[in-house]
């Protein structure tokens, strides 16, 4: 089966859900193959099979246990330092994958209702206190990351367009090579940002959506569209207004709606670059080479075989 990994536009993990969905229905979905991943930088021990507790994890490896019994886990740090967050937590003890969250990438019924990456969260996440719909996206792509990584080894098979002829050619990404995004503006003491509007010349303050208010959104774009019959789905503005805290200090929800409505395009391209600049996340831009040696940079984008590496 060809990868469909790489375009110049990049595409979030979660979008492979839709994938998955497509072919589960056409009958094509890959079996898994397991294999042995490459150490990542984090800090690396074992744990049973069991919400994460420091404590009763060093009780337990106090005594004889058969270390093939136990599942091992790795300290994975967050893109956004735990900022966004009222405990600050800025790094999360995460599970190795195991033979069940492989049945579990392929259950229909999880594939079906786009759930099956928040219950593989749920799942392999054993720090106390960490709820994965609070999380916000640029960290749960990273512990995604690593669980690919950490499951079915580093490197990466994707056809990228040569951008001299964009002719496909085949290659290797090295994910461990991916790092953090460098982001250089830090939120207020609320988790909130400031921009100026170069058109209305108002100042926006806005805030960072986990990904449970994303869902949310995206949920009730569809619906409108649906109920209404529309053409398009209103689920950038949606997000827009939601990001939105306030516009010269006024709060109320119902003039940032009808502001938002009525916004230049430039202002609201304004905001949207800001969030996207303020926004912790890992850096999916790769160098590549080509058979020929040209070197360039392009968006790594993940294709259906994120969790399912062919052979």
């Amino acid at each position: 089966m060809e990868n469909e990994n790489l375009t110049p536009k990049k595409e979030p993990i979660g979008d492979v859900l839709k994938k998955y969905k497509e072919m589960r229905e056409e009958g094509t979905l890959p079996n898994p193959d397991s294999v042995k991943s490459a150490p990542i930088e984090a800090k690396s021990s074992t744990i049973p099979s069991a919400e994460f507790n420091a404590d009763d994890y060093q009780n337990v490896m106090a005594k004889e246990t058969d270390p093939d019994l136990m599942t091992s886990y790795e300290l994975v740090k967050l893109p956004s330092k735990g900022l966004f967050y009222s405990n600050k937590i800025n790094e999360v003890a995460v599970e190795y994958m195991t033979s069940k969250d492989e049945d579990l990438l392929t259950t229909p019924s999880l594939i079906e209702n786009g759930t099956v990456l928040d219950v593989l969260l749920r799942r392999k996440i054993k720090t106390k206190g960490v709820k994965v719909d609070e999380l916000l996206a640029g960290d749960r792509n990273a512990i995604i990351l690593f669980l690919r990584s950490s499951s079915y080894g580093s490197e990466y098979g994707v056809k990228v367009p040569d951008p001299r002829t964009n002719v496909l050619f085949d290659t290797k990404v090295d994910l461990l090579k991916l790092r953090y995004k460098k982001v250089a503006k830090t939120p207020d003491e609320f988790g909130h940002f400031t921009v100026e509007l170069p058109m209305r010349k108002k100042t926006v303050k806005f805030k960072l959506l986990n990904a449970g208010e994303e869902t949310m959104l995206f949920k009730k774009a569809e619906a409108h569209k649906e109920a209404f019959s529309q053409e398009f789905s209103e689920y950038s503005t949606l997000k827009l207004k939601t990001h939105i805290i306030s516009i010269n200090d006024k709060t109320d929800r119902s003039y940032i709606s009808k502001f938002v409505d009525a916004m230049p395009a430039l202002d609201a391209l304004t905001i949207r670059r800001e969030i996207l600049d303020v926004s912790p996340d890992v850096d999916m831009d790769y160098e590549f080479t080509t058979k020929d040696g040209y070197k360039f940079n392009a968006e790594l984008s993940v294709g259906i075989d994120f969790f399912f590496p062919s052979t």
